[in-house]
């Protein structure tokens, strides 16, 4: 009998073993076709303002609206999106050089309020031989200033989606470097080329608290997903704020812990592990009675440690300026908790204030809406691991 329950216990750890042996390389596979924000590094050198912008070239070639979408496969253009990302490196350099004229008209450079057009430099594509995995350009542009600039502002077009914007310069410190997350079709505040342009404490508190908002509402479809099945594990106040308050203090330690450098995790591996989350959390509703109230919350706590890996990932290219690490980081979290307790007090006022204590309650909403969460979650792992269903 020993021997039998210790190979019980080899097997169990080999299957675990696999599993995440399987995970990773099946997520080396996966189609990402999640949507990035842009990156734009400027330096002023010898009165010339340089521009290196990390963009999607295939994104923006395709004409997919990056302002209203957060995945490629969800447009109705993700055909011509995969066409594109078919060419070689060469090819889509060359179709997009030919493409400019249009593409730099939606590139809106203001020097002290007169429009200006940026003059590309060159262009670089990243060396990517796997199809599957989404690759980056790099456009090199530049403008002259006059003797006379005093500061210029940047957007570009709203369907460009997200683009953060980072000043280098190594003789300055990283706090008096300025950084701003621009939202789809927004503006800079004015740049200013002879003095500091650090953001306002506020501006920054506001940008942060809105990003954080954003990442559940509308972005973050798997994070409420996830926040609806906490809810219909019990419609009881005092369980669900357990949860939601044990999913929150776990991925605000992984968020911290991540945004500091503490730990670093691919998100090819983080993503399909949060969908499976998402699936067991369905799963668990359903067959609630047998789930100890203890070993949920220890659940939910690791899933939000998860969770929090997620959430930094959308932080991982900001650059956050030290002298506002904290804040920053409070804010985007104080976002993401609005963001949370709306969905709960959304599905408590009209679901169970109503309906909870109705004989049919769990038989027309718990189980249907936690098996659907279940289908959902278990569809986005396949999904994220390389293997559609469909």
């Amino acid at each position: 009998m020993p021997t039998l329950i210790k190979f019980s216990k080899i097997m169990k750890l080999n299957i675990i073993f696999y599993f995440f042996i399987f995970l990773t390389f099946y997520s080396t596979l996966a189609i990402s076709h999640e949507i990035r924000p842009s990156i734009a590094d400027y330096k002023i050198e010898e009165n010339i303002l340089f521009f290196d912008v990390r963009l999607n070239a295939e994104l923006i070639l395709s004409g997919i609206d990056a302002s209203k979408i957060t995945d490629t496969n969800s447009s109705t253009l993700s055909g011509t999106y995969d066409d594109l990302r078919s060419l070689t490196g060469e090819e889509l350099k060359a179709l997009f050089i030919k493409s400019w004229i249009k593409i730099q008209s939606k590139m809106n450079l203001n020097i002290n309020d007169v429009p200006r057009k940026f003059e590309l430099i060159d262009m670089d594509i990243q060396s990517n031989s796997n199809f599957e995995i989404s690759r980056d350009s790099i456009l090199y542009l530049k403008a002259i200033l006059d003797e006379d600039t005093e500061y210029f502002t940047f957007k570009w077009d709203e369907q460009y989606g997200p683009i953060i914007i980072r000043e280098i310069n190594e003789l300055e410190y990283d706090d008096d470097l300025y950084t701003q997350y621009l939202q789809s079709g927004l503006q800079t505040d004015k740049i200013f080329i002879k003095k500091g342009n650090t953001r306002s404490i506020f501006n920054s508190i506001v940008d942060y608290f809105i990003l954080g908002i954003q990442h559940i509402i509308p972005k973050g479809l798997d994070h409420i997903l996830f926040i609806v099945g906490l809810f219909f594990f019990s419609v009881s106040l005092k369980p669900l704020l357990i949860q939601v308050t044990m999913f929150t203090i776990a991925h605000s330690i992984t968020l911290i812990f991540v945004t500091v450098s503490f730990i670093n995790i691919n998100p090819i591996i983080v993503e399909p592990i949060i969908a499976l989350s998402i699936a067991y959390v369905g799963v668990e509703n359903i067959f609630k009675k047998y789930v100890k109230d203890y070993l949920r919350y220890i659940i939910i706590f690791f899933f939000g440690l998860l969770h929090g890996l997620g959430f930094a990932l959308v932080l991982s290219d900001i650059g956050f300026q030290s002298s506002k690490l904290i804040l920053n980081l409070i804010s985007f979290n104080l976002g993401i908790e609005a963001a949370q307790i709306f969905i709960i007090l959304f599905l408590y006022l009209i679901i169970g204030t109503m309906f909870s204590s109705k004989k049919y309650y769990r038989y027309v909403f718990q189980i249907p809406v936690s098996l659907f969460i279940a289908l959902v979650g278990m569809y986005w792992f396949f999904d994220r691991i390389g293997m559609p269903i469909f």
